[in-house]
């Protein structure tokens, strides 16, 4: 049996190709947009792509299971379990060979046995994969976002991020039941996740490409948890705020994806960056932190060119509008990349590109170039001690529970543009987050939204801690592990 794991940094995926080394058959499960990435490594193991599947309904990215399939004549298989409003579409499974529980797909020697694991979405299927050449007995499952490494999929973006009023307690014990019915299976199982840490589709992922079932029963809270509604209790606590864009991909996805194009567009001048900030069409600043906060141009957005770039911009930058960029990018194939990755996530409206140096232009126009407030943990505790500032924690729900600054007003970041509202634009603003990445996005959020009192805690949670400064949590701290601490 030929193995090979595809991980995408940027959306904290993983993807597999699975073939037989005598037949030379493959098949390739959850694919992203990025067809490419599947053909090339088909070729380069000699392999032919002859059967596609994917585990669930994919809210996270694009979908290149129908593209794939299409491109390399194969056979595209979709779940036809759970059929709810959210599941795949009648017209999706009309092209496609419906998968139920117990559905067998044979590639040469390798065998693919769909269990149906309902819980994360109602239609998700896993993958046992056994090896017939060393015997009937799966080696190991692909289990998408039903298991992870120390931690399982979120029952509730169903209802949180399309408004599936009234799904995530049924789901929630959905998964409880899966996961019974899973643990049955014998330790030795290897786990092969569909996320990372850093995805959204969980809230305590670990980085570990893989796992053992053996391991996790030990150390996966989930499996610890053996009473039910307490089970149900814990998995819906402080999930983190589900990005915006999850909706649009659930739509694109249940239907079957067409990917996403968008031409590169051309770079523009002031005078365009001056029209689009006076229509009040986004522009999206992509430098590094450092280098918006020392100088940007007023009314822009900050969202670095980084692994959590895609994260940021489906969770700020609406989908459905025009939108421009501000890069130092100046190569086409830099730019490519650029936009390869905004389309993985179905953003494809970028109307123009301006360099850097549209700054200076800007400066000898105008006069005004912006700066973002950088300060230390003894500035924010002498504001704080003068009742003269409001201080925004941008975390995430588990993040804030475990500790905060005392007086600290939690919104999670991709919670920020719905809750400008809360605050006081008058009054001093300082936002932060573990480190600083998170809590420069909003400073700049807020400050293109007309906020002029902004500054972002250097260092962030962390450097709060290690100067000595009090905080305060909501619950009490507990371990995620699976086994009792001694006392």
């Amino acid at each position: 049996m030929l193995f090979r794991r595809f991980y995408d940094e940027n959306l904290a995926q993983a993807s597999y190709l699975i073939a037989c080394e005598k037949t030379r058959e493959a098949v390739v499960v959850d694919p992203n947009a990025d067809v490419g990435l599947y053909t090339r490594a088909a070729g380069a193991d000699r392999v032919r792509i002859a059967h596609v599947t994917e585990t669930h309904v994919h809210a996270d990215f694009v979908s290149g299971a129908r593209a794939l399939a299409g491109t390399t004549g194969a056979t595209l298989h979709l779940s036809g379990e759970g059929m709810r409003e959210w599941s795949y579409s009648a017209d999706a499974l009309r092209g496609a060979s419906v998968l139920r529980d117990g559905t067998v797909i044979d590639i040469g020697h390798v065998r693919v046995l769909a269990r149906h694991t309902p819980g994360h979405t109602p239609e998700h299927l896993i993958f046992l994969v056994s090896d017939l050449e060393r015997g009937e007995e799966p080696v190991g499952a692909i289990t998408g976002d039903f298991v992870f490494v120390g931690d399982v999929g979120r029952p509730d973006l169903l209802e949180r991020a399309v408004g599936e009023e009234g799904t995530m307690q049924q789901f929630a014990h959905q998964l409880f039941e899966s996961l019974k019915k899973f643990r049955t299976e014998p330790d030795y199982l290897q786990i092969w996740p569909g996320h990372g840490a850093g995805s959204a589709c969980g809230k305590s992922l670990g980085s570990m490409p893989q796992s053992t079932l053996g391991y996790e029963k030990l150390f996966n809270w989930a499996f610890a948890e053996q009473n039910e509604e307490s089970f149900v209790s814990r998995v819906l606590e402080n999930q983190p705020v589900p990005p915006r864009y999850f909706a649009l991909m659930k739509r694109i996805n249940r239907n079957g994806a067409e990917l996403p194009r968008t031409p590169l567009p051309d770079f523009l001048a002031v005078e365009e960056l001056e029209e689009a900030l006076e229509s009040k069409t986004t522009v999206v600043d992509i430098r590094p932190a450092q280098k918006f906060a020392a100088g940007h141009v007023p009314g822009t957005l900050n969202i670095p060119l980084s692994r959590s770039f895609l994260n940021w911009m489906g969770a700020l930058v609406p989908e459905n509008r025009d939108l421009y960029l501000i890069t130092e990018s100046d190569s086409d194939d830099a730019l490519k990349s650029i936009f390869q990755e905004l389309c993985k996530i179905g953003i494809t409206r970028v109307r123009g590109i301006f360099r850097s140096d549209v700054l200076q232009d800007w400066k000898s126009r105008h006069q005004d170039i912006e700066k973002v407030a950088q300060l230390d943990p003894a500035a924010v505790d002498k504001l704080a001690a003068a009742n003269h500032v409001q201080i925004v924690d941008v975390r995430n729900p588990d993040e804030w529970s475990k500790g905060h600054l005392p007086g600290a007003k939690h919104i999670p970041l991709a919670a920020l543009p719905e809750k400008l509202g809360e605050l006081d634009p008058a009054a001093p603003i300082v936002l932060h987050c573990k480190g600083g990445g998170r809590s420069s996005i909003a400073t700049s959020l807020l400050q293109s939204q007309g906020f002029a009192k902004v500054s972002n805690l250097v260092g962030g949670y962390e450097a709060w801690v290690a100067a000595g400064f009090p905080t305060e949590a909501d619950t009490p701290k507990r371990s995620d592990s699976g086994r009792r601490k001694k006392k």
